[in-house]
C-alpha cells in the first residue's frame, strides 16, 4: 500500500524559539487509495477527498449533477499516506507530536504500521506523542478515513432513541444523520448547497519537536482602571510537564516605546495556562471601532515564556474596545420587553450586515485567501459593521478574523451546531467540549468577535416542534441544557468572561434563561433576536414585516446571472424548468416563490434569463424594504413595547455554489442586485419613504453619524412616466441628532405629488445632502431613494433603450461609463460576460433608475482594462413594461 516517496522537511518558523522545531508535511508528496486498492490518486494536504478525485479526474465537482454522480465517494473508506524522513537530532528530542491542525473526520492514524491516534471530530485540533513510533530515516504514515455516510448511520444505531433530524427533504438531494458527527453540518446537503460528505486532512498537518512544552493561544481580559487599560494576558500551552519560568507580555505601540508586563508562572499540565498583567496608558492607544464608527486601531502583542535557558513565543495583534449586549427593560411595565443591541465603547450600535455560510462546500477550500478576502471586502464596500457565522458552518480560518479586526467587521460566532437535535451522551460531550475549549482559546483575542450563540435555530425548532419533538419535549429539553448549558456555556464563561453567550439564535435573550432556557416564543419581537422568512406576502410593503428588537436572519431567494450558471450548467440546460434547473433548487418550496414574489410586483416572464432578472429586482426590493423598515424603527417605541430595533443582518452574503439561494454575491464572486443595494440601505445616512394604508407618507432620516446634522437639504421631485423633467419639486431645509432615526415630514400623499394627476400616473425621488465640516461625517454626499406608489406590473411606462455614449479609461484599472437614455429607465442592470474573471469588473452603481438623460458609472477592475473588450463583455438591461 506505501510508496516510496520521500518528503523534503519544511522547516517553518514562526516565532523564534531556541528548541521548537515544526515540520510540515508537505502537500504534494501523498497517495491516497480506496479500502481495496482500486482506486489511488494522488493526495493534498491540506485537502480532501473531492477535490483530489476532480483533480485525478479533471472534473469540476459542482457541475451539474456531479454531486450525485459522485456521491460514491462518500461510501467508501479511503487512506492518505506518505513517507517521511526523520534525523538523529529530532530522534534524541524529549517530545515529538503529530499534530493535525483539521481532520474531517473519523480517522484513525498509523506511523510504520503502529496506531497513534484516532479523530472523532473535524473541528478539534488533535496532537498525539509518536516519539516511540518513530525511526531514523524514511518512517510511514497513513490516516485512515472511514466513511462519514455509513459512520453517521453507525453511530445513530447506537442511540436508544431517535434524535432528529435523521434525514434532511428529499428536495436537499442530501445524506442522513450529520447531526450525529462533529463535522461541518452543510456537507450532507442544505437548502442553498449539495452534499458532498467529504474527508481528508482539511488542515495543515505537523510534526511538533519540543521540549515537551508549546505555547498554543494567547487570550486577553480588558479592564479600565482610571487612565489606565488593565490587559490580562491569558497563555494557553501544551505541555506533557509543569515548567517554571517567566512569563512576558509586550505591546508595541507604534510611534513609542513598548508597554510590557512579566509574571513568575508555573505551567501545570492540569490548567496548562499562565497570566501576566500589562498596565496601558489610554492616551497611548486608540480605540478599536466597527465599520462606519471610527478606526480599526490594531496593535502586536508579543507573549513570550522563557524557561530552563529556553524560549517560547506568539504574536497576535489586539484591539482595544468594550462591547456588551444591553437587555434592559423598555418600559416601567415589564412586559413590554427588553432591549437587544451591541453597546461598543459605550455607543449603540446598530448592527448592519449579513450572514456568512462557508465560502466553499468543500472545507479545504473554505481556506482560499483570494475568495475569503474578496467576500469581506464586499461586506465592507456595502458598509457591513457586522457579520453572523452561521452555525452549519466551519469555524473560520484566522485570516477571516484578521480580516474582520482590520476591516472593523463585528462576528456574532454561532458554535457549530444547526437546526438539528443533537446527542448529550458522555462521549459527544467530551468532544464538545474540547472543541468549543479549542476554540475559543484560538479566537478569543480578536475584537471583532462581539458574542458567541449556542446554535442556529435549535430552541425554536424545539419548542415549535419542527421535528416531532413533542412527543418527548421533556427528554429533547434535557439535552438540549445538557449540551448548551451544562457543557458550553461555563467553557464559554471561564475562557471568555466578557463576551456575552447566547445558547441559540432566535432566542430571547435573557427572558429565555428565566423561562428554563427554552423560551415560550423564541421569536417574541419583544426580547433578543428573530429570525423571519416570508414568501407569500408582498415584500415591497413594509407593513408585513415584523417590528423586532434585533432581526439577526432574514431573506429572499433569487437567481445567480445567467453567465454564472453556464459555469456549472450546458447550455442545453440551461432554460426554466430543464432537470438540472429542478436538481439544483434545494428549497423545499422550490422555485414557487420566486415565481410568486416576481408577480406581485413585476410583469410575469417564462424565459430564463427574464426571470433571473426579475428575481434579483425582487430580492433586492424586498430586502431593501424589509431593511429600511428595521433601520427606521430604531428610535421608536410603540405603545406594544415593539420597536428600538438595533440590527439587520439578511440572510445570506455568499453562495457554495451556482444555484437558486438566499445570497447577494453568487459563487463566482458576482454582486447580485442585492448587494448593490446593500451599499445604499446600509449607508451611514439613509432617506427611506413609508407609505401608510391611510396614504399618508411619512419621511424618516436614519443616521449612525456620532454628530448631528443641522443643515441638510432634501429634495423631493415626482416623475410621470413620459417625461425626465420632474412634474414637481420640492426642497426642505432638515436637521437630526446623531445615531437615531427621525421622522422629518409627514402629509397626505397627494400634497407630495403636487401636479401629478394620479398615483399610477408618478412616483418620486428623495435626495438628501449632507454638508457638514466634521471629521465623523464622511461618505454622505447624496443619499437617494424611491417611492413607487403603484405595482410596476400595473404601470403602462414607455420602454427604452439604454445605451453606451462614452467610455473614459482613467488608468489600466478604473474606468467611466457614460449612458444615455431618451426616457426613464428602471432597475438599469450592468454586466460584464464571456469569462470566468467577471467578477474583477466592478461597478460603482447598479441596479438604478436613469431619470436624467446622462448618467456615469466608475467602473474598476483587479485586472487590466482593455476597452474594446470592456465595452464588447458588457451587457445592459432595464426593466420592461411587458414579457412575451
Amino acid at each position: 500500500m506505501f510508496t516510496s516517496i520521500l518528503i523534503i522537511f519544511i522547516l517553518t518558523i514562526t516565532e523564534l524559539t531556541t528548541s521548537e522545531r515544526i515540520y510540515s508535511l508537505g502537500e504534494h508528496s501523498w497517495k491516497v487509495v480506496n479500502s481495496n486498492q482500486s482506486i489511488e490518486v494522488k493526495g493534498s494536504v491540506p485537502g480532501g477527498i473531492y477535490t483530489d478525485i476532480g483533480n485525478h479526474e479533471g472534473v469540476y465537482m459542482l457541475y451539474e449533477k456531479n454531486d450525485n454522480a459522485y456521491r460514491w465517494i462518500a461510501y467508501q473508506n479511503w487512506a492518505y499516506y506518505t513517507n517521511f524522513q526523520m534525523e538523529a537530532r529530532d530522534l534524541n528530542s524529549r517530545s515529538i507530536y503529530l499534530v493535525l491542525h483539521g481532520v474531517d473526520t473519523i480517522s484513525e492514524i498509523y506511523i510504520n504500521d503502529k496506531f497513534v491516534g484516532s479523530t472523532e471530530n473535524m473541528f478539534i485540533r488533535y496532537r498525539f506523542d509518536i516519539k516511540h513510533v518513530l525511526q531514523q530515516g524514511i518512517n510511514k504514515l497513513s490516516v485512515n478515513f472511514t466513511s462519514p455516510v455509513l459512520e453517521g448511520k453507525r453511530l445513530a444505531s447506537l442511540i436508544p432513541y431517535e434524535i432528529p433530524t435523521q434525514c434532511w427533504p428529499i428536495v436537499y438531494n442530501g445524506e442522513c444523520n450529520i447531526n450525529k458527527l462533529r463535522k461541518m453540518q452543510a456537507s450532507f446537503a442544505w437548502d442553498w448547497g449539495p452534499a458532498f460528505p467529504s474527508v481528508g486532512l482539511w488542515k495543515p498537518l505537523e510534526i511538533e519537536v519540543c521540549e515537551g512544552i508549546v505555547l498554543r493561544s494567547v487570550g486577553t481580559y480588558l479592564t479600565t482602571e482610571d487612565n489606565y487599560w488593565r490587559l490580562t494576558v491569558r497563555a494557553w500551552f501544551d505541555t506533557d510537564r509543569d515548567v517554571n519560568g517567566t512569563l512576558e507580555a509586550r505591546l508595541y505601540i507604534p510611534g513609542e516605546s513598548s508597554v510590557t508586563g512579566r509574571n513568575d508562572v508555573t505551567i501545570e499540565t492540569l490548567s496548562k495556562e499562565g497570566r501576566v498583567v500589562v498596565l496601558v496608558p489610554k492616551s497611548s492607544v486608540e480605540l478599536w471601532w466597527p465599520n462606519g464608527y471610527g478606526k480599526q486601531a490594531l496593535y502586536d502583542l508579543k507573549v513570550s515564556f522563557n524557561f530552563e535557558n529556553d524560549s517560547l513565543s506568539k504574536t497576535v495583534q489586539i484591539g482595544f474596545r468594550t462591547i456588551e449586549i444591553i437587555q434592559k427593560p423598555v418600559d416601567e411595565d415589564e412586559s413590554k420587553g427588553r432591549t437587544f443591541y451591541f453597546l461598543v465603547n459605550k455607543v449603540p450600535i446598530f448592527a448592519k450586515g449579513s450572514n456568512w455560510i462557508p465560502s466553499d462546500i468543500l472545507p479545504e477550500n473554505t481556506y482560499i485567501e483570494e475568495r475569503v478576502t474578496r467576500l469581506l471586502e464586499a461586506a465592507v464596500d456595502a458598509n457591513f459593521n457586522m457579520m453572523r457565522v452561521w452555525g452549519g458552518g466551519v469555524y473560520e480560518s484566522e485570516l477571516f478574523y484578521s480580516l474582520c479586526d482590520k476591516y472593523g467587521i463585528l462576528i456574532w460566532q454561532d458554535l457549530m451546531f444547526a437546526c438539528n437535535m443533537y446527542p448529550a451522551n458522555d462521549g459527544y460531550l467530551q468532544l464538545v467540549k474540547t472543541e468549543i475549549e479549542q476554540q475559543v482559546k484560538r479566537l478569543q483575542h480578536h475584537p471583532s468577535i462581539a458574542v458567541w450563540a449556542g446554535n442556529n435555530e435549535n430552541e425554536v425548532a424545539l419548542r415549535q416542534n419542527w421535528y416531532n419533538t413533542g412527543r418527548n419535549f421533556s427528554l429533547y429539553k434535557s439535552d438540549y441544557i445538557k449540551l448548551y448549558i451544562d457543557t458550553i456555556e461555563p467553557i464559554i464563561h471561564s475562557l471568555d468572561p466578557q463576551r456575552s453567550y447566547l445558547p441559540s439564535s432566535p432566542s430571547n435573550g435573557i427572558k429565555t434563561k428565566l423561562e428554563g432556557y427554552i423560551a415560550r416564543d423564541p421569536q417574541s419581537d419583544l426580547y433578543g433576536d428573530v429570525h423571519y422568512y416570508n414568501y407569500v406576502g408582498n415584500l415591497w410593503d413594509w407593513r408585513v414585516f415584523p417590528i423586532p428588537r434585533f432581526a439577526s436572519e432574514y431573506g429572499v431567494q433569487s437567481l445567480p446571472s445567467y453567465y454564472t450558471l453556464l459555469n456549472a450548467i450546458n447550455v442545453s440546460n440551461a432554460y426554466w424548468d430543464s432537470p438540472v434547473m429542478q436538481w439544483r433548487q434545494h428549497s423545499p418550496l422550490r422555485y414557487a416563490p420566486i415565481l410568486l414574489q416576481n408577480l406581485i410586483n413585476l410583469p410575469e416572464a417564462t424565459k430564463l434569463k427574464d426571470i433571473i432578472y426579475l428575481s434579483q429586482i425582487n430580492q433586492a426590493m424586498s430586502i431593501k424594504t424589509e431593511t429600511e423598515h428595521y433601520r427606521r424603527m430604531r428610535s421608536v417605541l410603540q405603545p406594544t413595547g415593539q420597536g428600538i430595533t438595533m440590527g439587520a443582518l439578511y440572510w445570506q452574503l455568499n453562495d457554495v455554489w451556482e444555484a437558486p439561494s438566499w445570497s447577494s454575491i453568487d459563487y463566482l464572486g458576482n454582486w447580485k442586485m442585492l448587494h448593490y443595494y446593500a451599499k445604499e440601505f446600509f449607508a451611514n445616512v439613509i432617506v427611506s419613504p413609508m407609505l401608510q394604508s391611510n396614504d399618508i407618507l411619512s419621511i424618516v432620516v436614519v443616521s449612525d453619524l456620532l454628530v448631528p446634522i443641522d443643515n441638510a437639504i432634501l429634495y423631493i421631485d415626482v416623475y410621470d412616466w413620459s417625461s425626465l423633467t420632474p412634474v414637481s419639486s420640492q426642497r426642505h431645509h432638515i436637521s437630526f441628532e446623531e445615531n437615531e432615526a427621525r421622522e422629518v415630514l409627514k402629509g397626505n400623499l397627494s400634497y407630495f405629488l403636487g401636479m401629478c394627476p394620479s398615483v399610477e400616473q408618478c412616483f418620486l425621488k428623495f435626495k438628501l445632502t449632507v454638508d457638514e465640516d466634521h471629521d465623523l461625517v464622511q461618505n454622505v454626499t447624496a443619499s437617494q431613494n424611491y417611492l413607487f406608489p403603484f405595482p410596476l406590473k400595473s404601470v403602462k411606462f414607455p420602454w427604452t433603450v439604454v445605451r453606451v455614449k462614452k467610455f473614459t479609461l482613467f488608468n489600466k484599472f478604473e474606468g467611466s461609463l457614460q449612458l444615455a437614455t431618451e426616457n426613464i429607465a428602471l432597475f438599469v442592470w450592468l454586466e460584464c460576460v464571456g469569462s470566468r474573471t467577471e467578477n474583477a469588473i466592478r461597478f460603482s452603481d447598479n441596479g438604478f433608475h436613469m431619470v436624467q438623460k446622462h448618467k456615469y458609472v466608475k467602473v474598476t477592475s483587479k485586472l487590466p482594462i482593455d476597452p474594446q473588450s470592456f465595452l464588447s463583455c458588457l451587457r445592459i438591461t432595464n426593466l420592461k413594461p411587458k414579457y412575451s
